[in-house]
């Protein structure tokens, strides 16, 4: 089970704790971004700069 069908299971069984379960998702979301802009922007720009400057 992941993140965002705990937070949903978690929602159904307790709907009071909406905005702490909506913090969680927004916190999960977040570092799914920042790994894929680790992984994919980051490597990428580092590659293009250890190449570009070679002639």
């Amino acid at each position: 089970m992941n993140t965002n069908e705990q937070c949903l299971l978690r929602y159904l069984q307790y709907p009071d704790e909406l905005s702490y379960t909506t913090e969680i998702l927004k916190l999960n979301n977040k570092i799914l971004e920042q790994k894929f802009i680790a992984k994919n922007i980051l490597a990428n720009t580092a590659m293009l700069n250890y190449t570009g400057n070679i002639e």
